[in-house]
């Protein structure tokens, strides 16, 4: 384990062992893949330090975080950041943490399609013979679950049309329409589907959201869609939009979408640029 040295000061040798760094993360109950980013991310603070992991000072940490804000975008800055953050906790040199960089609030909530650009997304993965696909979007649609969730839409759970899933720390009911249920039961019968419906090469893993991308992004094209809008995660907010537009249920929608404050629903309140540059044109002043 790197031990950590007097002043504010920490010291991370060229062949830093960072197995102790892992297991306090996994002890944190952080995911696999959260581990795996935060690893990853040290690895590249410790390459950026070069021959000064010997001793690393402030100095070195803010001259990091100055590297990364020219190079990335400031929500990527930040992740970094973060993990930096953790780390050093974890090395009990809490003082040595930076600030995140500072994002101004979206007041814009863009590339979220209509619900014209959506049934013609629909549309093209009929003609297209994309199926499973045509599925998909519709439950991400009318759920408003998220990608890596699929794999709780099992055989199973359409029988009574909802389950339980762990996220981010926590658990919430995912509900999926009735008569949505009925169809997906029926394609499962009919494609001999016994476990998660969205499957993967094996009947028991997920769907690669690789290849979830490029199909989308095929049938985007085939009905004339700009790609941009044509994002798994896009489905999610158009669940957001239209169930407030019809509810105006801010709380239950914080909940359904497992958000911890509805200050992070709020977003859902808000306009895309060309809805606001409409508004604005219509006033005539």
């Amino acid at each position: 384990m790197i031990q950590s040295d007097v002043d504010p000061s920490v010291k991370a040798g060229a062949k830093a062992d960072l197995s102790d760094y892992k297991t306090w993360l996994e002890f944190q109950e952080k995911s696999k893949l959260t581990v795996t980013k935060y690893l990853q991310d040290i690895q590249k603070f410790i390459q950026f330090v070069g021959k000064d992991r010997s001793r690393i000072l402030k100095k070195h940490i803010v001259a990091y975080k100055a590297d990364l804000i020219a190079k990335y975008k400031p929500v990527s800055v930040n992740s970094y950041l973060s993990s930096l953050n953790s780390y050093l906790v974890f090395l009990k040199q809490s003082a040595l943490r930076v600030k995140i960089v500072r994002i101004q609030r979206k007041t814009s909530l863009n590339n979220v399609p209509s619900e014209t650009e959506y049934n013609a997304l629909l549309a093209a993965a009929k003609a297209r013979s994309k199926t499973r696909l045509y599925y998909l979007i519709r439950v991400l649609a009318s759920s408003g679950i998220r990608v890596s969730e699929l794999k709780y839409i099992t055989v199973e759970m359409l029988k009574e049309g909802k389950t339980f899933v762990y996220s981010k720390n926590k658990i919430r009911e995912i509900i999926i329409p009735d008569r949505l249920c009925a169809e997906l039961r029926q394609y499962c019968a009919e494609f001999g589907i016994q476990n998660v419906v969205f499957h993967g090469r094996k009947p028991d893993t997920l769907i690669d959201k690789a290849r979830i991308w490029r199909e989308l992004h095929e049938i985007a094209a085939y009905a004339g869609i700009p790609a941009e809008k044509a994002h798994a995660h896009n489905f999610r907010h158009l669940f957001a939009k239209t169930f407030l537009a019809n509810h105006h249920d801010l709380v239950d929608l914080a909940d359904i979408l497992g958000h911890s404050s509805v200050e992070t629903t709020r977003i859902y309140t808000r306009t895309s640029s060309p809805e606001k540059r409409e508004r604005i044109n219509a006033l005539n002043l």
